[in-house]
C-alpha cells in the first residue's frame, strides 16, 4: 500500500501512553501497551482492529456547526491510552488519519472509502474516529463497494444520534447530509440499504426531515422512548438487525446529553445515557453482523474531558 495515495498521516509518536500496572502480564494491560501503531500494510493480520482517523471539520463549517472535530483523532489516541484492554492478545491497529487538505471534503471522503475497501478485503475490521459525521459518508460509501463487488448483501445503518442527518446539499455535502447521499448511492449501486436512529430528538429534527426519512423507508427510536422505554426499543433494534446481513454502527456523540458529552460539533440536550448506546452496540455485536464502526463529531475545543471518555468507552466495547 502507498501512503501517498491515501494521504494517511501517521501515528506521532506519545500519541499513546498511559497508566502501566505490569509490563508482562497480559491481563493487566491498557489499550496504550496493546495498539500496533503504523503497521505495514502487507502484514496485517485478518480479524484485527484497524484503527483510522478521519480529521475533517469542512462538513461541520458548511452545516454552520461548531468547528473543532477536525483535532477529534489526535484528541481521542491521547486520552484513551489508559483504559483497560479486553481484545485479544495481538491488540489492534493504529493506521493513522487521513486529513481534508482545505475544502477539498469530497476527495478525502474518497481517499477514505478506498481504504475501508482494503481493510475489509484484508478482513481488519474499521474502526474510524472522526472528524465531522461527514466522516460517515467516506465510510459507508466503502461499505457499499465493498458488499456490492463481493456478494451484493444487504447493509442496515445503525446511526445512534440526534439527528437524522438527511438534510439536502445542493450547496455542497456536509456534516448534516450524509445519510441522505448513503441511500441515493446504495439506490445507484443497486445495494439494499437501511437506516435505524437510536437517540433521535425530535427538537433538532424538522417535521420535513421526519417525513423524508419515512418515504425513505427510515425508522427511528426517540430520546425519549430510549430514556422511557429502553427494552422496548432495543428490541426495536433487534428486529432491524434481523432484516439485513451486515450493519454499519455510526455514533454521533451529540446523541448523549450535553452535560455529560459537551465537546461536540452541535451540541443537544435531553440525550439519551451512555448505557443505552452500548447495549444496542452490544445487540450487533452479538449478532455477528457489526461490519465496521465509526465514533464522530469529537470536539476537543469543548470538551471537559468527559465526551473523549465517552467515545473510549465504545471503541473498547468495539475491541471486546
Amino acid at each position: 500500500m502507498s501512503k501517498n495515495k491515501f494521504n494517511i498521516e501517521p501515528v506521532s509518536d506519545g500519541n499513546w501512553s498511559g497508566r502501566i500496572d505490569s509490563t508482562s502480564d497480559t491481563s493487566q494491560f491498557r489499550l496504550h501497551q496493546v495498539v500496533q501503531q503504523n503497521p505495514e500494510f502487507d502484514l496485517l493480520k485478518k480479524d484485527h482492529v484497524g484503527l483510522v482517523g478521519f480529521s475533517s471539520d469542512e462538513g461541520v463549517r458548511r452545516n454552520k456547526g461548531r468547528v473543532g472535530a477536525s483535532g477529534g483523532p489526535e484528541y481521542f489516541r491521547k486520552s484513551i491510552g489508559s483504559l483497560c484492554y479486553y481484545g485479544g492478545e495481538d491488540g489492534f491497529y493504529d493506521l493513522g488519519t487521513i486529513g481534508v487538505e482545505g475544502k477539498e471534503l469530497e476527495s478525502a471522503q474518497d481517499r477514505l472509502s478506498e481504504f475501508i475497501q482494503l481493510l475489509l478485503k484484508k478482513g481488519v475490521h474499521p474502526f474510524v474516529i472522526g472528524g465531522g459525521h461527514e466522516t460517515a459518508f467516506g465510510h459507508v460509501a466503502g461499505l457499499l463497494k465493498h458488499l456490492k463487488s463481493t456478494s451484493n448483501e444487504s447493509l442496515g445503518i445503525l446511526n445512534i444520534d440526534a439527528h437524522l442527518d438527511m438534510r439536502s446539499y445542493e450547496e455542497g455535502a456536509h456534516s448534516g447530509s450524509w445519510a441522505l447521499q448513503a441511500f441515493e448511492l446504495a439506490k445507484e449501486m443497486d445495494v439494499k440499504l437501511g437506516y435505524h436512529a437510536f437517540g433521535l430528538n425530535e427538537d433538532n429534527n424538522t417535521r420535513f426531515l421526519l417525513d423524508q426519512a419515512r418515504s425513505l423507508g427510515a425508522t427511528w427510536s426517540s430520546n425519549e422512548e430510549v430514556i422511557h422505554s429502553e427494552k422496548e426499543q432495543l428490541d426495536r433494534v433487534r428486529e432491524f438487525i434481523e432484516s439485513y446481513s451486515h450493519i454499519y454502527c455510526t455514533v454521533c456523540l451529540d446523541a448523549f446529553d450535553a452535560v455529560n458529552a459537551p465537546g461536540v460539533s452541535a451540541p443537544a440536550w435531553n440525550g439519551i445515557a451512555l448505557q443505552s448506546a452500548l447495549n444496542a452496540i452490544n445487540l450487533v455485536k452479538k449478532s455477528g453482523k457489526l461490519l465496521s464502526m465509526d465514533v464522530c463529531e469529537l470536539n476537543p475545543k469543548y470538551d471537559n474531558g468527559n465526551t473523549v471518555r465517552i467515545a473510549g468507552s465504545i471503541f473498547n466495547a468495539y475491541l471486546r
